[in-house]
Parts: C-alpha cells; sequence; structure tokens
C-alpha cells in the first residue's frame, strides 16, 4: 500500500484517487479552489444547470464509462443530432425536409479529412477548435457525443460521493507551496508525506511545483505546451430563441452556441439554455490573430448570440459570462505520465499524452496515473 497524495480535485485527480484507492492505497486529495470539479462542473441556478463553457462527452468513454459505474440511478443522457445542428451559410447539417441536401450533406461528411465547411464545422463543435479527434467527429457523426439530464454538477458529484463511500479525504482551499521525493509542503506551512505525488493540477500548477523541484526539467517538460483560449456566455432563458436547434455554428469565426434543454429534454421542457464560446483569435493562442483582446472577443460572441438568438436579452433568467478561460492546456504536443516517474511523481489531466481529448483525456489519464502508482511508488 502506498501513501498518495492527489493534488488538484478536478476530472482527473478524482478519478485518480478513485483508481488508485480501489487498487488499495491510502489517498489524499488536495485542491486550491473551494470547490471540486475543475472547469467541469456547474451550479444549480433557477433549475439551470449551469456551467462553465459547453460540454459535451463520448458515449461509453472513459468519462460516461466511469460515473455510469458509480451509481445505481441510470445516467439519463441525449445526443446532439446533425439533423437539427445548423453551421452559418451551409444551413442544417442533415435536414429532414430536404433529402437531397441531406444525402449530399451525408457524403461530405464520410471525409473526416475533408476541407468542407461542413466537415470542419463538425470537427469544430466536437473538438472544440483543439486538435481533430476522430473519435469524438464519429461519434457526432452516428449520435453518440452527450448531453447529461444531471449536468456536470450531478456527474463530479457520482465521483465525489464514491470517493466519499471508500474514504478519500478531500480537502479545498489548501494550496500546496512546494514539492520534492516523497514530501509536499502546504503555504500554511504543514508537510504532508507521501510515497507518490500525482500532479493534476492543470499544466500552470504542475509547472510551478516541478519548477519547485527541479527548474531545468519544469523548462524542458512544459515549455512546448500551447493554450487555447476561449470566451462563453451562459444565459438561462425563459424563451427558445433558437427554434428548436441543438447548435449553430460559425466556422470562420470559431463561435458556437448550443441549447442544451433543445437537446436533452430532462433538463426541463420550458426556456432554453443556452451555452455560447468564441475559440482562439488571440495573439496568446495557436493559429490566426482576429480580436486585439479577450473583451473584444467576448462582445464578438455576444453580437453573434444577439443575431442568431434575436431577443434573448428580453427573456434572460441567468446571465454569466466570461472573456478569456483556457480550453485547451495543451493544443498540439502533450507530456508524457511518466516523465517524473523515477522521483516518485506522475501526471494527469488533459495534458498528458493520450488518445482522447476534454474530459475523456482527463479521467482517462487519471485512471492511468491510478493504475501506475505501485509500480513507481518510493
Amino acid at each position: 500500500m502506498a501513501r498518495v497524495l492527489v493534488v488538484g480535485a478536478g476530472l482527473s485527480g478524482l478519478a485518480c484517487a478513485l483508481e488508485a484507492t480501489l487498487a488499495g492505497h491510502h489517498v489524499v486529495v488536495l485542491e486550491r479552489s473551494q470547490r471540486i470539479g475543475g472547469r467541469g462542473t456547474s451550479q444549480n441556478i433557477d433549475g439551470f444547470p449551469v456551467g462553465f463553457g459547453p460540454h459535451l462527452f463520448l458515449k461509453k468513454g472513459p468519462f460516461h464509462n466511469l460515473v455510469r459505474k458509480l451509481s445505481r440511478v441510470k445516467l439519463a443522457t441525449a445526443a446532439i443530432r446533425l439533423h437539427r445542428t445548423e453551421v452559418v451559410g451551409h444551413g442544417i447539417i442533415r435536414p429532414l425536409e430536404d433529402a437531397k441536401t441531406s444525402l449530399v450533406n451525408k457524403r461530405i461528411l464520410k471525409d473526416p479529412n475533408g476541407t468542407h465547411a461542413l466537415v470542419s464545422g463538425c470537427h469544430f463543435l466536437s473538438s472544440w477548435g483543439g486538435q481533430r479527434n476522430d473519435a469524438r467527429y464519429n461519434a457526432l457523426m452516428k449520435g453518440n457525443l452527450l448531453v447529461s439530464n444531471e449536468g456536470w454538477a450531478g456527474m463530479v458529484g457520482r465521483l465525489a460521493a464514491a470517493l466519499d463511500e471508500v474514504g478519500v479525504f478531500i480537502e479545498c482551499g489548501l494550496e500546496v507551496q512546494r514539492i520534492e521525493t516523497g514530501k509536499a509542503y502546504l503555504v500554511d506551512g504543514r508537510e504532508i508525506e507521501a510515497d507518490v505525488i500525482v500532479l493534476a493540477c492543470g499544466p500552470s500548477g504542475a509547472k510551478k511545483l516541478v519548477s519547485s523541484f527541479d527548474e531545468r526539467l519544469s523548462e524542458e517538460l512544459f515549455s512546448s505546451l500551447k493554450r487555447l483560449s476561449a470566451s462563453f456566455v451562459e444565459l438561462a432563458l425563459d424563451a427558445q430563441p433558437l427554434s428548436g436547434k441543438h447548435a449553430v455554428i460559425d466556422i470562420e469565426d470559431q463561435f458556437t452556441i448550443l441549447d442544451y434543454r433543445a437537446i436533452q429534454p430532462r433538463l426541463g421542457r420550458e426556456g432554453s439554455h443556452l451555452s455560447a464560446v468564441a475559440i482562439g483569435g488571440l495573439s496568446s493562442d495557436p493559429g490566426k490573430t482576429r480580436f486585439s483582446s479577450a473583451d473584444e472577443r467576448l462582445e464578438a460572441l455576444l453580437n453573434f448570440i444577439s443575431h442568431r438568438a434575436s431577443g434573448w436579452n428580453q427573456h434572460v433568467i441567468h446571465h454569466s459570462q466570461q472573456s478569456k478561460i483556457t480550453l485547451h492546456d495543451a493544443y498540439e504536443s502533450r507530456i508524457e505520465q511518466l516523465s517524473m516517474a523515477s522521483k516518485g511523481i506522475l501526471f494527469a489531466g488533459t495534458w498528458v499524452q493520450g488518445e482522447h481529448i476534454l474530459a475523456d483525456a482527463a479521467v482517462h489519464s487519471g485512471r492511468a496515473a491510478g493504475k501506475s502508482i505501485s509500480s513507481v511508488q518510493h
């Protein structure tokens, strides 16, 4: 049995803690913020599970498989559908009332490497502007890219309940200041000894801690990571300005609006829950610079919403927005999970090498870290 310290209580940290505990290790999880779940969470406001930007997950992917196993209560899901998804300038992707156009578009979409705007739009929706991921693209084609009726808070809650049941201690509001082999030092002066430390705190936090351990190695590992940022707007409305559409995609400007309630009716049949995102376009992002600032990008996104969901501002129940969040922690290259295994340190998160992206990458890397503990413990 190893003493395991998991730094970070996002999806990767929680998945790692669960896997490590089930393997017989003693696990403690520390989270710097006051809540668990990281970006993959939400809060219930007037019956709307309002989150931090749009989320979709892969049917029978690592995240879906894990949360289904953690409760006897069946997880109700619904898929985003192409016959209710519009690409600006090209219309509904698979219009039910126009069999000819639907067939033509189906042929176009068969080639995920194609350059047609419909292909680009579907890649954009399935990967949120990151590197193209064929598994998520194909899932979108087959109706296997999902929304849950529980919102992200409910799904993270399943993980937290499972960890509580097996006796894993999670403490929020605690920050690790530095690490060394077998020990972590907290900002409040406490020290925690551990055989294995899993850094599931995002690349910025991990880089800082690795730098406290070995500055040269930290630079070597993390200097190649490129982030992709986004602006988002979350709207709970008492109307349906998208008229039942699941999504509207502007591939040229890299904007998308989702209506969660149109996709998943169990979230409530009245009104709509719009989650809109504008991706990239800043000088700090990979690719072409389109905006001089994050505030300008957010303003452009609000104008897009007003154009595509006319009159939304007359029906607001809740409105939240953020001009800049990190959407992809590692846009191109990612870090090997076992890079510091010889020092008793493992990495977990979307920025760790693997076949998945987004929530599935977080959970997959977390579980992989949990399974690796026995082979790397000091």
